[in-house]
């Protein structure tokens, strides 16, 4: 394969070249394997420069050969054979042939080294990431024809996808992941294991599960992959919640689409027509970080202002901007009500909110997070009481008065809370 010298591929082999050399001079052999490859047949471009290449040479031989010339090496991996090492300014995993098992109890392979390229590749996910280039001479080392997958557009498993699926059941999801990333057509063999193997899901943890969607959901349309996991019936196995629900994962997803494409807003926007506490247990399930769940439950409580009016009044602007989470300014909600509202629905006035919270932000640095002019101490010695529930009241008519009102000095504080004479 004769690669043109600005080619992903090309520039990658060039790379590589102290690593091949170093490996070919003790006896190894070197590929270049993953994304890189199928990317560069499709003519995608990558945004990353990390490269992942496999080997002959065992993870200790791999370490002494890249040693002399690395800047840096790391071996979290090592026992599933994987080194990884910064090489001319690029990262680089070097991962030792994998020849492995599979428990049937678990997706935790039973790692097993290999010295042979081809039984590496079988043991990939789909057909069109189990192709290598040779460091060597650039030849392309294909023996499941991923290449004419490729420019067909078939999504296929190197070995029957029974056997790939019950290996590693996450590769049902990763499968539609896929079919909304590349427009893949999955085979028809394919799809009937995906409709009898959904069980399966099972033995994968939520968070890999989590993960997986995740990536799904911040491509420019995941529509195709939601769509693939409700025909498969694998959507009951990943989202119980909106299987149940019969959610329309069509309009679900391209609505997610219309969002930011950041994890709260696409999961947000994803599970908008399940109830409040549906959304909270159907996200809950799948273990996300604490922020990440108050953004997504945050975002969510934007279903009450799709089909009305949104409230631009300086008072309710002042609640809503304290209301919402540390790192999600206000400006982030408006965005997201804008984009999930259908076009048919009743305006809800964002740009006069919008105009009076840029407003308000000139004039009210601290909105996101108001003060207030006197502390509790400074309540309690005016009221005259010693700290506890009467001074927690009075701080709290204070926070309203600041929300009504905008800042305020210490003078009208104390006015507001002495007693009436009379």
């Amino acid at each position: 394969m004769t690669l043109p010298s600005d080619s992903q591929l090309a520039l990658a082999l060039e790379a590589a070249r102290p690593i091949h050399e170093a490996f070919a001079a003790a006896g190894h052999r070197l590929f270049l394997v993953g994304g890189i490859v199928r990317d560069d047949l499709a003519g995608r471009d990558r945004a990353d420069v990390d490269y992942d290449v496999t080997t002959d040479a065992h993870p200790d031989v791999i370490k002494a050969l890249i040693a002399p010339f690395a800047e840096a090496v790391w071996a979290q991996g090592e026992t599933y054979g994987t080194i990884g090492a910064k090489i001319g300014g690029r990262d680089f995993e070097i991962t030792t042939h994998r020849a492995d098992a599979y428990d049937p109890s678990s997706r935790k392979p039973v790692v097993a080294f290999g010295d042979n390229i081809a039984d590496d590749l079988a043991r990939r996910d789909f057909t069109v990431n189990a192709m290598a280039v040779d460091c060597a001479d650039g030849v392309l080392v294909d023996p499941f024809g991923g290449a004419d997958d490729l420019t067909a557009g078939v999504l296929r498993t190197p070995l029957a996808p029974a056997v790939s699926f019950s290996d590693d059941p996450l590769r049902m999801l990763r499968a539609a992941r896929f079919v909304a990333t590349f427009g893949f057509r999955a085979v028809p063999e394919l799809v009937d294991a995906v409709h009898g193997m959904g069980e399966r899901m099972v033995i994968v943890s939520v968070e890999r599960v989590r993960d997986e969607l995740t990536k799904m959901l911040l491509l420019p349309d995941p529509t195709p992959g939601l769509v693939f996991l409700r025909e498969t019936g694998l959507l009951r196995h990943v989202l119980p919640g909106m299987a149940a629900a019969e959610v329309d994962v069509g309009v679900a997803a391209a609505r997610a689409a219309r969002t930011e494409p950041c994890a709260d807003a696409r999961w947000a926007a994803l599970l908008l027509d399940l109830s409040p506490d549906g959304r909270l247990t159907e996200f809950a399930r799948l273990k996300p970080s604490g922020d990440l769940m108050a953004a997504v439950t945050w975002l969510g409580s934007a279903d009450r202002w799709l089909d009305v009016a949104y409230p631009s009044d300086r008072p309710s602007l002042r609640r809503a901007a304290a209301a919402t989470p540390t790192d999600g300014p206000l400006e982030e909600f408006l965005t997201f009500v804008t984009a999930v509202r259908s076009a048919g629905q009743t305006s809800t006035d964002i740009d006069r909110a919008r105009s009076e919270l840029a407003a308000l932000r000139v004039l009210e640095p601290d909105l996101d997070s108001p003060g207030l002019p006197i502390d509790g101490r400074a309540v309690a010695a005016i009221l005259g009481v010693e700290p506890g529930p009467l001074v927690g009241r009075a701080m709290a008519r204070l926070r309203e008065y600041r929300f009504d009102h905008g800042p305020f000095a210490a003078e009208v504080a104390a006015e507001l809370l002495r007693p009436d004479e009379g």
